[in-house]
């Protein structure tokens, strides 16, 4: 498995893992992530139990920029069990599927055109600022 196989299936599994936290399908999910992670070694998923309790923890109070800082964390978690043991890959794949993770269906496509001395803003979160003046000659 290809470093960008990894990298590719390691970030919709963080994405996935945090939509998890802040939803109801979290008590069903955590126990399947933990145990993905965790290889079936019971210490160890008691361990990824704690940290994803913790992580929950931290999105659920914490500033703006925690969920980015928690999907990086569980990228790199998911990357590392994956060139550990890269048979772990179709588990992943299924439990993704399974949570509608990386369905193409649920992905948006955004098109805009502007015309004469239109202006076209999109974005799908964060914050925008515009400091543009409007053209007032006509």
């Amino acid at each position: 498995m290809s470093e960008l196989e990894i990298l590719q299936m390691a970030t919709p599994a963080a994405q996935a893992l945090l939509s998890c936290m802040v939803s109801d399908a979290w008590q069903a999910t955590k126990g399947r992530f933990a145990r993905l992670l965790g290889r079936e070694s019971e210490g160890e998923i008691q361990i990824i139990e704690g940290d994803l309790e913790e992580s929950r923890r931290e999105i659920l109070e914490g500033a703006s920029d925690t969920s980015r800082v928690a999907a990086e964390v569980w990228k790199a978690r998911f990357r590392q069990a994956l060139l550990a043991n890269p048979e772990m890959a179709e588990e992943l794949r299924t439990l993704l599927s399974e949570l509608g993770a990386g369905n193409s269906s649920d992905r948006v496509s955004q098109n805009a055109v502007a015309k004469d001395n239109a202006v076209v803003f999109q974005q799908s979160s964060g914050i925008q600022n515009y400091y543009g003046q409007a053209n007032n000659d006509e």
